[in-house]
């Protein structure tokens, strides 16, 4: 079995929906965005946008795949927020979010607008990188692939000498405080759920 880490493609929407899907299950998440036909058409054209807007350089966006050669599927994928400065800013202008009409709306505004209020807490403009999304599908967990597809953004920070800044589901807590992840601060959008705000220093400190 082959499991290779390439740049996803806008038309990977279809497949990187599914593995969202069944990656994040549970209440939250369903109450967020149930599995109806109108929110799956709204993820497949977030990933499509999203992922044109990146290799367009629209965006400082880097959208990873992990391809099961076996199956020819794709069984992993990462999103990551790379560094920008003044000499190279790639952000185009926030939008506010415009949710399916199925979407709990006013739980995605609190919980994601609680993440981006934390995240510019504690990073402010001090360049880093950021893991946006990071998702394996339930039949190739334990396999390592989310440390794979970590690993990619560990690498170029240590390289550039910056942090590392995410926001984890209960979940995903224990495998990046095994890279050296630190808690900062917690927030509970939903009854019985607490999302973890997590920071990797700079190599060495």
């Amino acid at each position: 079995m082959l499991l290779e880490i390439i740049p996803a493609t806008p038309a990977d929407g279809t497949e990187l929906t599914e593995i969202f899907y069944a990656a994040f299950g549970g209440e939250f998440n369903r109450k967020m965005f149930p599995e109806t036909p109108d929110v799956t058409v709204w993820w497949e054209q977030i990933f499509h946008d999203s992922i044109t807007r990146s290799i367009a350089g629209r965006t400082n966006e880097v959208f990873l795949k992990v391809v099961d050669s076996d199956q020819d599927a794709i069984v992993a994928f990462a999103k990551w927020k790379c560094p920008t400065s003044a000499g190279r800013d790639r952000h185009e202008p926030e939008e506010s979010a415009v949710w399916a009409p199925s979407c709990d709306g006013k739980l995605c505004d609190r919980f994601f607008g609680g993440m981006e209020e934390l995240k510019g807490k504690w990073m402010g403009d001090r360049p880093h990188y950021y893991l946006d999304m990071l998702a394996v599908h339930p039949s190739h967990q334990g396999r390592g692939l989310a440390s794979k597809l970590l690993k990619w953004g560990l690498a170029r920070a240590d390289d550039e000498g910056v942090e590392v800044y995410l926001s984890s589901s209960p979940e995903g807590k224990p495998v990046y405080e095994k890279y050296g992840f630190r808690d900062l601060e917690s927030f509970s959008p939903y009854p019985d759920y607490v999302q973890v705000c997590m920071l990797r220093p700079i190599k060495g400190q």
